[in-house]
């Protein structure tokens, strides 16, 4: 999973078939049959129970995707699900959002916010008994700083975005009565201010690019959250968090956390086995089937932030003609591919997909028009109006060099999901005279050799949000970033159009809720007009949790999970 590349704005963290960040609990619904329609998934699924009905200590070792070697969440490296999961529960961010994704500030760190009328100027009276680990207090500096850095503003070698997303808005911060309040000014109306101010790092490292790039390399020096640092063990790459006894918030109720680093099929069975106390199932039939087994546990079904799609990189030569891309959607079947990965599961077998929005927005719509139907012949014409023809009884088609219509189909190595919707892809593709070659990648490599570089055609994976804002995937989708038209940033498919930049800057500026969410269908019909990938469901709020404990599971909108309110109900016998 990852969010930024090169000149990243902000934009969804990426993951594997089977990895993720967030929250769930209940729904014991053996698994095979389809849940009846999107409309019945719920938008969260955690388990809530009240703080005092539960017991204070205990360990919760969660089962996440991988490790995460670069810790510093805004590091173009470090932007990794796996890695916001960690943060979440140790640093600042100003708000917390509720299942309808509505901002709301978290008062441990913030007071009272307040947002004038016309939306371009926001006030913060910030909790003065906030402090990092180190015994500084947390001020206005740190969230000036935060601004500076992540819109391009400092000098030196940041290993980070050239402006964010959100930041690149902000005019101006300054300071108010004292160090605990200040403005922030927007250049123009601005209605997604509660990506503002997440993962907030301190002042001096924030400033200063080597302390940027390299101090929390696998280590987490300061922190300000229900949480500290413990310890990394490399042997196993656990991250091990305990609570923090200083923190002036709720007390976390946990003793400790620990991030214990697997594959799925690994995590499954541990979770059944009680080694671990909760794993993003996802979609997998026998991942989904050993969760189900432990007596003491439950899988979760609410939405979630995400949706799984196949990239198309638009800077391959053979896709870089629209037509082509066109092709390769008609080509698929979107049913068959949702079909293939959640007939093993109780969930909807739905390909309704929006890149932007959820089903439990009221907004959400399928924006595909005639692109989202599976239609070969009409494939075959765009594929001969780009010049790809079959002659005589060949079975793949080629150009006027003669060269050969082949595409490369990359799947990180033990995703059985990515490898059995390649392998289908390919006989789908087949079919339009379209050769397909599949091969299984290292997930490290997958990622930083192949998506990230542009050195593939295909691939399949899932995007994932950490705050429920449509403009969060604004550097997904559009560019480039430099006059030279060569800096994609996080755009994987390494195409947009002047309209679709467009209309994500006036969706930016847009506060009005239903004026918002007609944009962001309009945004998500142009992308499928411009050929950027083919989503094919919306991912699952899959988890395994143990069932005595609380306040975790699948967060949906809310993003993340209440870290100083997760708890058992009996202390479990280890």
């Amino acid at each position: 999973m990852r969010t930024r590349r090169t000149v990243a704005f902000a934009a969804p963290v990426f993951a594997l078939a089977l990895a993720a960040t967030a929250c769930g609990g209940g729904g014991d619904d053996g698994g095979g049959g389809d849940a009846p329609s999107l409309d019945d998934i719920a938008a969260s699924d955690l388990n809530p129970q009240p703080r005092e009905e539960l017991e204070e200590g205990g360990i919760f070792i969660y089962g996440s995707s991988q490790p995460v070697p670069q810790l510093m969440t805004h590091h173009t490296d470090g932007n990794l699900g796996a890695g916001v999961e960690i943060m979440k529960a140790v640093m600042p961010s100003a708000f917390r959002f509720t299942d309808e994704g509505e901002a709301e500030p978290d008062p441990a760190y913030v007071e009272d916010f307040q947002m004038n009328d016309e939306g371009t100027e926001m006030t913060f009276v910030l909790n003065k008994d906030a402090e990092w680990s180190n015994g500084e207090p947390i001020t206005w500096e740190d969230y000036e700083q935060q601004w500076k850095t992540l819109s391009g503003q400092e000098d030196g070698d940041f290993g980070a975005p050239g402006e964010v997303y959100a930041y690149q808005s902000v005019e101006d911060v300054e300071e108010g009565a004292d160090e605990y309040e200040f403005t922030v000014t927007f250049s123009e109306p601005f209605g997604e201010y509660g990506m503002l101010f997440e993962n907030l790092y301190p002042k001096e490292v924030m400033e200063d690019a080597d302390r940027f790039n390299e101090d929390y390399m696998e280590d987490i020096p300061i922190t300000a959250g229900p949480f500290d640092f413990k310890e990394l063990d490399k042997s196993s790459d656990t991250v091990i968090l305990e609570r923090n006894e200083d923190f002036w918030g709720e007390k976390a109720l946990l003793d400790e956390i620990h991030f214990q680093p697997g594959d799925p099929e690994g995590q499954a069975q541990a979770f059944a086995n009680g080694e671990i106390d909760a794993f993003y199932v996802g979609y997998d039939a026998a991942t989904f089937e050993t969760a189900e087994g432990r007596e003491d546990g439950h899988v979760t079904q609410a939405v979630d932030n995400g949706y799984r799609y196949i990239e198309m990189n638009a800077d391959s030569p053979v896709l870089s003609d629209v037509n082509v891309r066109h092709a390769v959607m008609l080509g698929v079947d979107r049913s068959a591919l949702a079909q293939l990965s959640l007939e093993g599961i109780n969930w909807p077998s739905d390909p309704t997909a929006n890149r932007l929005l959820r089903s439990s927005d009221p907004h959400f719509q399928d924006n595909s028009g005639d692109l989202g139907e599976q239609d070969q012949e009409r494939a075959g014409e765009l594929l001969d109006e780009a010049g790809w023809t079959l002659d005589g009884d060949a079975s793949v088609r080629t150009n006027d060099d003669g060269d050969e219509l082949e595409m490369r189909y990359f799947c990180p190595a033990g995703v059985k999901a990515c490898e059995s919707e390649a392998e289908v892809t390919k006989d789908m593709l087949g079919e339009i005279g379209i050769k397909v070659t599949t091969d299984s990648i290292p997930t490290e490599a997958f990622f930083n050799d192949h998506v990230y570089t542009g050195d593939f055609e295909l691939a399949s994976f899932v995007q994932i949000g950490s705050t429920p804002y449509v403009g969060e995937s604004f550097e997904n989708h559009t560019g480039p970033f430099d006059e030279d038209g060569e800096d994609w940033g996080n755009n994987n498919a390494r195409t947009s159009t002047d309209e679709i930049n467009e209309k994500f800057d006036e969706l930016r500026q847009t506060v009005d809720p239903d004026e918002y969410g007609a944009l962001a269908n309009e945004i998500d019909g142009l992308l499928w007009q411009n050929g950027q990938g083919i989503p094919f469901f919306q991912r699952t709020g899959t988890y395994g949790v143990a069932d005595g404990l609380a306040n975790v599971g699948a967060p949906g909108l809310q993003s993340n999970w209440h870290y100083e309110d997760i708890g058992w109900t009996e202390l479990p016998q280890r």
